[in-house]
């Protein structure tokens, strides 16, 4: 690396590495001190082995979304039949949403093969992808972002006494048991019952009382593409409706004032991530040798990141979205998202 001389390892003593280690703790700032993915990504990784992540996970979920919308209009352009999130495919086989089969064949009050039949190849779906919609095609974050621009948060990095003071090298790519510290834990790792899922107990039992599917009428991806329908044959067709004014005040309604609206109370969230339970498949792995917490750096980038607070270390994280999130932010490069779990 330009401007470090090269020295064998071998030659190395104990006291010249416990020298270079105080030697970095007095050019650190005291404590706890701001860092980025840009800052302390570079040296970190050059230590530890990481590697950049140059692939931008926001603009393929950007970019993703763009083409469900894309999707949408050409069906309504071309008359394909494609229709929504809700219900993509083609005629009478379409990827229902899951929520919505249970409520139809609830609503009608008996099993159908139809319904059951999508409900079974969602949940195959979702056993193998997770809760990748929420992040990928779900217009509800997106909403959020327009209507709610969030505020880039500083992250905190603890260079604490056991970083400072530890002469062990991570060369051997071997845990330090002097120093490592262990996972961080997020707030939502592992199968957990939250306001979500009482959510969903109410509309499903609204809906067998109402006889039709009662969330239908509220649910942000529906009203979304609902809205955008409507404006398509406003602008095609000249016809108004008094859908163009209500289902924008719904959504405005579940956007501004529900702020929590995915982690607190969205039913389809709650069904997912029950399913999700089972999602082996698709998720961050943590590379333990390259990882700042090995060497005993109190790190907590990843999930701090994570819009669904959890910690990709964790053995369970069925509410992880597959956003990328923890990717792009780590600053040693050391998560990646993987087809299939690490054997």
């Amino acid at each position: 690396m330009d401007g470090f001389e090269e020295r064998p390892e071998a030659t190395q003593s104990p006291a010249g590495a416990a020298g270079d280690a105080a030697e970095t703790a007095a050019a650190l700032p005291e404590n706890r001190t701001d860092i980025s993915h840009e800052t302390l990504g570079g040296d970190n990784r050059a230590q530890t082995g990481g590697k950049a992540h140059p692939f931008s996970f926001k603009r393929a979920r950007a970019l993703a979304f763009a083409a469900v919308v894309a999707l949408v209009a050409a069906g309504l352009a071309f008359r394909t039949g494609t229709d929504t999130p809700s219900s993509f495919g083609w005629d009478a086989v379409a990827a229902l949403c899951p929520l919505g089969a249970l409520e139809t064949m609830l609503g009608a009050r008996e099993v159908m093969l139809h319904p059951l039949l999508l409900l079974a190849g969602m949940v195959v779906v979702v056993a193998v992808v997770g809760k990748a919609f929420c992040a990928w095609m779900c217009p509800a974050p997106w909403l959020q972002r327009l209507i709610r621009p969030r505020k880039k948060a500083k992250t905190k990095v603890d260079k604490g006494a056991p970083y400072e003071t530890c002469s062990c090298t991570n060369a051997d790519t071997r845990r330090c048991p002097t120093c490592a510290l262990d996972p961080v834990g997020g707030k939502r790792d592992g199968v957990r019952l939250d306001t979500r899922h009482a959510t969903l107990l109410g509309a499903l039992g609204a809906t067998a009382v109402f006889g039709f599917p009662v969330f239908c009428l509220v649910c942000p991806i529906g009203l979304t593409f609902a809205t955008f329908i409507g404006l398509w044959h406003l602008f095609q067709f000249n016809e108004t409706s008094w859908g163009l004014v209500i289902f924008p005040a719904i959504l405005a309604l579940e956007v501004v004032f529900l702020r929590k609206w995915c982690a607190k109370i969205c039913p389809v969230s709650a069904l997912v991530s029950l399913i999700a339970s089972a999602n082996r498949t698709l998720r961050p792995r943590v590379r333990s040798e390259a990882c700042l917490r090995t060497s005993g750096k109190d790190c907590r980038v990843c999930v701090d990141a994570c819009p669904e607070q959890v910690d990709p270390h964790s053995p369970r994280i069925p509410e992880c979205s597959k956003c990328g999130a923890c990717v792009e932010a780590c600053p040693a490069g050391a998560i990646d998202i993987k087809l299939l779990p690490k054997r």
